[in-house]
């Protein structure tokens, strides 16, 4: 089987379960936001997905399982879509590597024929390994006018922490209308592979530490409070990254859990990350009928999102108006 599917018109798209559809329904849902409800004075926006792949994603268990068409659009070009359409779009910065040079090339040379329709958006592409696309990134960001990194990596090994804090701490100052100086940070979608390390936690203890940026010395202690408390290795995961990231951003994140096509699992969990008052409001997703939502407490207050198998229709209205 080829690494990829390929359409007739010779387009690329990644192999992917049903539950990436899941996940990418979230995030185009996140960058609506900015195209439905940013309108007044729009500040500039850039966007930087480092790990773009293909742009296109197919399912060949769609017709298995009724879940309507096997291919969809990837981040990247919901990123492009959202730049497109923002009133005040600028910098789609988009990064694809493969470990095998022939498969990079052809994720890039894909990713560049698909964007050739849009016309406000100037893309920069790059095919480098994580570390360096960050600092490739980096050159290209205005830190006082906001950006949105979506941090989408294979495995939990593919994003360490310590990249999570270099990017949280891109900052810059702006002056509010009411003249006050304010820091801003960049927003972050980040998705962690808590299946993954879930299945590590004691047989390969050093994966989840790279994850976690911490010794096992420091997060077994945690973890095993965590696990008398809830008796679940993916929440106390997810409350040791979560707790982390409320440090970075001195406010909590919101964490939607995505579970497989039968429902039978939590298979990863996106972050969303801001230091925004106003994209914070937003992302409390009040009225959201297409998804169970519940309160998840632990120091800082976050609200956890099942994403439910149903892919709404009007991801418009899944969020609060600013």
């Amino acid at each position: 089987m080829e690494d990829f599917y390929r359409d007739d018109d010779g387009l690329l798209y990644d192999r992917v379960k049903w539950h990436t559809r899941k996940k990418h329904a979230f995030i185009e849902s996140y960058l609506n936001i900015w195209v439905e409800n940013v309108r007044n004075h729009p500040p500039t926006l850039d966007i930087f997905d480092l790990f773009a792949s293909t742009g296109l994603c197919y399912c060949e268990e769609s017709a298995k399982y009724k879940l309507g068409e096997p291919t969809w659009n990837g981040s990247a070009i919901l990123a492009a879509e959202c730049l497109e359409h923002y009133s005040n779009g600028q910098k789609l910065f988009l990064n694809t590597f493969h470990q095998k040079p022939a498969i990079c090339t052809a994720q890039k040379v894909n990713l560049e024929r698909l964007l050739r329709k849009y016309s406000r958006i100037t893309p920069i592409i790059t095919t480098l390994p994580i570390e360096d696309a960050i600092d490739a990134a980096r050159a290209q960001l205005s830190p006082t006018y906001p950006s949105i990194w979506i941090l989408d990596p294979y495995s939990s090994s593919d994003l360490p922490w310590e990249l999570v804090v270099k990017i949280g701490k891109f900052q810059g100052q702006f002056t509010t209308k009411k003249g006050q100086v304010r820091v801003r940070k960049p927003e972050m979608i980040i998705t962690l592979m808590t299946y993954g390390l879930q299945m590590n936690i004691d047989i390969n203890p050093h994966i989840v530490s790279y994850a976690l940026g911490m010794p096992e010395s420091d997060w077994r202690p945690k973890y095993d409070i965590l696990m008398k408390k809830y008796d679940n290795t993916r929440k106390a995961l997810i409350d040791l990254y979560a707790e982390k990231l409320t440090r970075l951003y001195e406010k909590p994140p919101i964490v939607i859990e995505v579970n497989t096509t039968e429902e039978a699992a939590i298979v990863y969990c996106l972050f969303l990350c801001t230091d925004s008052n106003a994209g914070h409001y937003l992302m409390k997703l009040k009225g959201l009928k297409d998804y169970t939502t519940w309160e998840y407490s632990w120091k800082a207050d976050a609200k956890r999102i099942s994403i439910e198998k149903k892919i709404p229709e009007g991801q418009s209205r899944l969020f609060d108006n600013f």
